[in-house]
């Protein structure tokens, strides 16, 4: 991250960020603002801007109608490098605590040394207790003449709003790709790289909107290049870009086919090729916003594409999840294999209902038919149609219960255990499944049931990373729940990998 520390922007012009740096240039001609919320991901360059506009405040080289600090005075040198006694940087996350802020009230009210604003710049903010929260309030309300507060953050839904309502607000977006090449040039001009444009716009797409992202890739490739002439082949082999294109069409292929297994093993293999999961799922979703884009007019034309709108509606919203979930992902590739077997799993799963499942085990222990169901159900609504919905006496207390298929699955004592019944049972369980855990519920689809006979049930899985997913206790322990409300018992719940043999 030698290039990102070395090349940060020092000055309002600087500021790649067209919105804020216009901001800026307006708030700061007057600058009675006394507290600023910068909000937005990271690496865009929120604590940067936090110390420009230290400077900026505190600058004595400049006119006293220009905005732009000087970064040749004292209080600019010093802000810069970081010892500036008047401007201090906090870590909310390493002091969250109301004793930090407590500290901070009492130092604030003193002068400053040698500025002429004392200037507190809080990174992630939103760490801060409730108490440590109530209790920086209080001094937003009341802030001495002399004090300046600059609060970052990546998560601003966590702030309360009676902080940001204290605040001026200024949002930093993801960079434009002419954002980002606007920077990497500064990069490239200082360090004598030799690149050309083309280049810098690969490595733009590359770096997700975020500077910091895409001056450590530029760092990167300048290193494996060597001091030679950085070209597109170059970026291209050591982020693995050409290769993903021929894995996202073969993968599509794959989807459209509803094949699963040939669907998984295209993702192990760009994994085991060195691609980024989260780049890989980027430029899918692109790719199906330019199938999206097919299906509708262009330029007064219609097209088509293989997949119709619908589908392409639902790979998107499944795959945009997943890029959401990978950050989490113990296996960064896993969100992405779920999201397949939700997929596949989803539009084959009518398909094989039809069909008794060839790994249930039939057992002969009496259980609930869905005809016996269907009967009991019927039934009730006859008594209700001649009768009205019973009220409970005063004595009971219980909620009322909704005589739903979830609840009647165990409502016949007598019965065999079909097959019907158990699809029945298994798409049930799914269903309620996906209210607990929409991922888990998709994983669930591409499982299947090898054995049930009342007390325990044994789910078959061809995955030794989902049989870790499905083991995990909280999911176990939901797992158990639901086989308990579909059939009223206790039922253990067991993963098993199906074997090879």
């Amino acid at each position: 991250m030698v290039f990102y520390r070395k090349y940060r922007p020092q000055t309002i012009n600087d500021l790649d960020n067209e919105a804020v740096r216009q901001t800026l240039f307006s708030v700061l001609k007057n600058p009675k603002t006394h507290a600023f919320l910068f909000t937005g991901p990271k690496g865009l360059g929120k604590t940067s801007t936090a110390r420009i506009i230290a400077k900026a405040v505190n600058c004595t080289g400049k006119k006293k109608d220009e905005v732009e600090p000087c970064n040749t005075c004292d209080q600019c040198v010093s802000i810069t490098s970081g010892n500036n006694m008047d401007v201090l940087e906090i870590d909310a996350a390493s002091n969250r605590g109301i004793d930090e802020i407590r500290d901070l009230k009492e130092k604030i009210r003193l002068a400053p040394a040698a500025a002429s604003k004392k200037v507190y710049i809080i990174d992630e903010v939103h760490m801060l207790t409730t108490e440590a929260f109530n209790a920086l309030l209080k001094t937003l309300e009341e802030p001495p003449s002399h004090a300046m507060f600059i609060l970052c953050t990546t998560e601003p839904h966590k702030v309360p709003q009676t902080i940001m309502s204290r605040c001026m607000h200024i949002s930093f977006t993801l960079a434009t790709k002419d954002e980002l090449v606007r920077s990497f040039k500064r990069i490239v001009l200082g360090e004598n790289i030799a690149i050309d444009d083309d280049s810098l716009e690969v490595i733009a797409g590359l770096a997700d909107g975020g500077f910091r992202d895409g001056a450590k890739i530029l760092e990167e490739v300048s290193t494996l290049a060597d001091g030679a002439k950085i070209t597109k082949e170059l970026i291209e082999e050591r982020y693995k870009v050409a290769s993903i294109i021929n894995f996202i069409n073969s993968l599509l292929k794959n989807l459209k086919a509803k094949n699963v297994k040939e669907s998984l093993s295209i993702v192990q293999q760009a994994v085991d090729q060195g691609v980024d999961a989260k780049y890989f799922i980027d430029q899918l979703i692109r790719t199906l916003h330019n199938l999206l884009l097919i299906q509708v007019k262009i330029n007064g034309q219609q097209l088509t594409s293989a997949f119709s709108l619908d589908e392409i509606k639902e790979l998107v919203e499944i795959f945009s999840k997943a890029y959401g979930e990978i950050k989490f992902a113990v296996l960064p590739q896993l969100p992405l294999e779920l999201a397949i077997i939700e997929y596949c799993g989803s539009r084959n799963y009518t398909e094989q209902d039809a069909e008794p499942s060839k790994s249930f085990v039939h057992t002969s222990e009496k259980g609930v038919t869905v005809s016996g169901l269907r009967k009991e159900v019927g039934d009730i609504k006859k008594k209700e149609a001649l009768y009205g919905v019973p009220k409970p006496s005063a004595k009971e207390e219980a909620p009322e219960v909704n005589h739903t298929k979830v609840e009647l699955m165990h409502a016949s004592p007598n019965g065999e255990v079909t097959h019907e019944w158990m699809d029945a049972f298994w798409k049930q369980m799914i269903s309620e499944m996906k209210q607990y855990n929409h991922t888990i519920a998709g994983l669930l689809r591409g499982c299947s049931v090898r054995s049930f006979d009342k007390k325990s049930l044994i789910i078959q899985t061809n995955y030794k990373f989902h049989k870790e997913r499905l083991d995990d206790m909280k999911t176990r322990d939901e797992l158990m729940r639901i086989a308990k409300l579909l059939t009223g018992k206790d039922v253990e719940v067991r993963v098993e990998l199906e074997s090879k043999a």
